[in-house]
Parts: structure tokens; C-alpha cells; sequence
């Protein structure tokens, strides 16, 4: 027999045996007694393999029974002094422990009969095993009646004691928690709430009161009932969302998270609901938000005229590459130098806005018009032809005519422009582009000069 290769089935295994001995505790009803955390069956075989593992590495002959042997001084029985010793203040009965340990004994045993072993080493290691437990339960039965009933009876008040110290330990954490939390059990009844969740939800400023007091709150939680039914119908273990409620504070929104239990025995079936408030910050990313978007129409709209910016203008000649063939504009305002020199900068800027309007009413909603600069523009036109971009600017001027037709003002309202259409064959970029809309607008202003508008420049 080999110690080695024994051991290593025991160790490489430790998952395994949690996993046999829960099962077996589910099936046969010892889970309503046990922990309902993992760690704990952790423990409870680690514990137990550890106790294992030192005998079989003492002596790996099969450890019989003797007729004299004194078990309180038994290296095999020594686990289950200990154990005997920290179940009996717990209120566990001898036979309630003994029979869990047939179970724990099965699951070791399965692991032999389940490995690669040869017959003759799995028989004999069952059988080591067997016998192992036997010292164990011995060791647990001498302990426990090595007590008198008082003594019993004194120890099992001292650990009512410390399980009402722990339960008061819960319930003041668990009244202290700042986010409202809400437990519903299997049967979806509100099992408790936290003060804060009271607080909030249903107005009630004594802490514990569902605790104590046994209130009635589902009908306050139908809403959230039924969101539970929900999320138990997903068959996750979480879910988080945002949600905003009615509260008796107003209107709170929340991050809710809801949680199953933490329970590997499925004693407890139930749901965590943590509500965290998100109100404060919802208000503040909404006012950043709207920061956010004034910035942004700083950046992308000339405040002047309400036209797109250079920036934004140059951004969508960018995009506009992609989706040929199109057409753009190049603009420059007529005679605005001598405007503002004779009759002030602000008949300028309303020569400049005015000009802008009649841009701004004339084009579709897919063109983009832009302030380049003080007394030019860009428009940019998708989908359209030089001609049919020269139709639009014809509009453009035929409004400001019009205009001028009131004499309202001193001075006319004009402008020269240059148009280059952009097809799927055109291999300049965008620079290009506009230096060569920019060309064919100063050709024009230069003709208007020769044919005696001196004003145009």
C-alpha cells in the first residue's frame, strides 16, 4: 500500500467530499441543522482530512479496535473529542452527529471506489477508512457522556447566550447599514427591512420594528414583489438595474441589486434587495450634462450668427468625404471693411447676421452651413450637383435684394462666392477642396472690383 498515492486522493479531492457530503446532508434532511455557507463544509472536511491524513502518515496498517482502549487518549478518536466538544454546547444531539458522520465516512469512501485504484487497494482502503471513523465516533460518544446533565445543561445555556449576543450583533449591523436592504424569503413575504429602507419606503423612524413589531409591509412592496418573480424567473443569482421610485421623501432613484441568498444547503431560499440611492449624483450628471452640452455648442455653433462653427463645419466636410458626390460654397461678404470703417462695427455685425439669415433659411436641413471666419462661410451640400448648389445661392441673393429693396439700411448686402462639386473620381482632400472654392469665389470678387464695384474688397 502506498501512503503517498492515498494521501494525494484525499487532498486532490477536498471539492469532491464538499460536494458528496452536502448532497448527502440535502437528501437525508441534515441540512436544516448545518451551516449554510460553503466555507463552512470547507472547513469541516478540511478539518477532517487533516485528522486523516496525520494517522495514515503515523501508520497505514488498518487501525482496529482494541477492548481496552482508552479513546480520551486515542490519536485516531482525537477529532472526535473535538468535535463532540464543539457540537454538544450547540444543541446537537449524539445521534444527530453520529448519523451526519455516516455520511461524511460514505463520501470518503465513494472518492476510493470512484479512483483508479486496484481492487485490492480500494478494498483495503475502504476498509481503513471504515475503521477510522469507527475511532472518530468512539472518540465522540466517550466525550460526550463524559458530562454530567448539569454540565450540559450549563454549557448549552452559555451558548444560548452567545447566540442571542449574535443575533443582536445582526440586527444592530443590519439596522445600521446606510442603504435601504430588504430580505424576502422563498414564499416572497417581506422576511425584514433595515431602518433605512423603513425610513424611506414607508415612513416608519423606529429601527427594528419589522423585526419586533411583525408589521404587515407587503402590501407597501407588491411592486417589488413582483420584480423578484421576475428575476427568479431569469434563473440568475443577480440582477442590477436603476430604477426611480416613489418615496415618502419624493421621488429617489436608485441602483437596485438584487441577490440570492448565499445558502449551499437551501435552507434559506431567499433574496437580498439592496437599494442604492443614486439621487444626488443623477442631479449632479444631469447638470454636467447640461454643462457638457453648452460646452459643446460653444464649440460647434458660431453665437453670433447661429451658424455651425469652423470646427464643426470642417468636421462634416470630413464626414461629407465618404458620401459623394456633393457640392460646397465658398462665401465672402462684399464690402464689410468699408461697413464697419464708415458706419460703425455694429452695422457690421448686423450686415454679418443679416447675411447669415438669409444663408441659414435658404439651405435644406442636410446642408451644413459654417462661419469660416469674420465675413466668410462654407456651405457644404450633399447630394447635390454645381448647379443645383448655384440654384440655392441664387435664393440666398434674391432674399437679400429684397431686403435692400426697403432701404433700410445705407449700404447693400452682397456677397461672393465660388462653387466646387466633389465626385466619387476627386482625389483632393478637404484643404484642397476649399482653397479651390476659395479661388473660384475671389475670381468673382476680383471681376465685381474690375467692373467698378470698388466696394466689393
Amino acid at each position: 500500500m502506498q501512503k503517498e498515492k492515498f494521501i494525494r486522493l484525499i487532498l486532490d479531492n477536498e471539492d469532491v467530499l464538499i460536494y458528496k457530503a452536502l448532497n448527502y446532508a440535502k437528501e437525508h434532511s441534515y441540512t436544516k441543522y448545518t451551516s449554510t455557507l460553503k466555507e463552512a463544509w470547507r472547513i469541516s472536511i478540511n478539518g477532517l482530512s487533516k485528522a486523516l491524513i496525520k494517522v495514515i502518515e503515523n501508520n497505514l496498517d488498518i487501525p482496529e479496535l482494541g477492548p481496552d482502549e482508552d479513546y480520551t487518549k486515542n490519536e485516531l478518536a482525537e477529532f472526535g473529542i473535538i468535535e463532540a466538544q464543539r457540537h454538544r454546547c450547540r444543541g446537537v444531539t449524539l445521534s444527530m452527529f453520529l448519523g451526519l458522520m455516516k455520511y461524511y465516512q460514505q463520501s470518503y469512501i465513494d472518492i476510493i471506489s470512484e479512483s483508479d485504484f486496484s481492487p485490492e487497494d480500494k478494498s483495503y482502503y475502504c476498509q481503513y477508512i471504515k475503521r477510522y471513523f469507527d475511532h472518530v465516533e468512539l472518540g465522540f460518544t466517550v466525550e460526550w457522556a463524559g458530562l454530567s446533565e448539569k454540565q450540559k445543561l450549563e454549557e448549552l445555556q452559555e451558548t444560548n447566550r452567545q447566540i442571542t449576543n449574535e443575533k443582536n450583533r445582526y440586527l444592530t449591523v443590519f439596522e445600521s447599514i446606510y442603504d435601504p436592504i430588504i430580505l424576502i424569503d422563498n414564499n416572497y413575504n417581506i422576511e425584514n427591512i433595515n431602518y433605512q429602507a423603513a425610513e424611506i419606503f414607508l415612513g416608519i423612524y423606529t429601527p427594528g420594528t419589522k423585526y419586533y413589531s411583525k408589521i404587515n409591509t407587503d402590501n407597501e412592496f407588491d411592486w417589488l414583489i413582483k420584480k423578484v418573480k421576475g428575476f427568479i424567473d431569469l434563473n440568475i443569482d443577480e440582477l442590477l438595474f436603476e430604477e426611480t421610485l416613489a418615496t415618502k421623501e419624493g421621488p429617489m432613484t436608485f441602483i437596485i441589486k438584487f441577490k440570492k441568498m448565499l445558502d449551499v444547503s437551501e435552507k434559506f431560499r431567499g433574496i437580498v434587495v439592496i437599494f442604492s440611492d443614486i439621487t444626488e449624483r443623477k442631479s449632479i450628471e444631469k447638470e454636467l450634462k447640461k454643462q457638457q452640452e453648452k460646452l459643446e455648442s460653444y464649440a460647434y455653433s458660431d453665437l453670433m450668427t447661429g451658424l455651425a462653427s469652423r470646427r464643426r463645419g470642417i468636421m462634416i466636410l470630413e464626414e461629407q468625404m465618404a458620401y459623394r458626390p456633393f457640392a460646397i460654397c465658398y462665401l465672402d461678404i462684399d464690402g464689410l471693411k468699408l461697413v464697419n470703417d464708415t458706419y460703425g462695427h455694429t452695422e457690421g455685425d448686423s450686415m454679418i447676421y443679416l447675411i447669415a439669415f438669409a444663408i441659414r433659411t435658404s439651405v435644406r436641413d442636410i446642408d451644413t452651413a459654417s462661419r469660416m471666419g469674420g465675413d466668410e462661410f462654407l456651405i457644404i451640400f450633399p447630394g447635390y450637383s454645381k448647379d443645383e448648389a448655384g440654384n440655392v445661392v441664387e435664393k440666398i441673393t434674391a432674399k437679400l435684394d429684397e431686403y435692400d429693396k426697403k432701404q433700410e439700411k445705407p449700404f447693400k448686402h452682397s456677397f461672393s462666392y465660388g462653387i466646387v462639386e466633389i465626385t466619387n473620381d476627386c482625389e483632393s482632400n478637404i484643404d484642397e477642396i476649399i482653397k479651390a472654392a476659395d479661388v473660384e469665389m475671389y475670381k468673382q470678387k476680383l471681376l465685381k472690383y474690375k467692373l467698378g464695384n470698388r466696394n466689393t474688397i
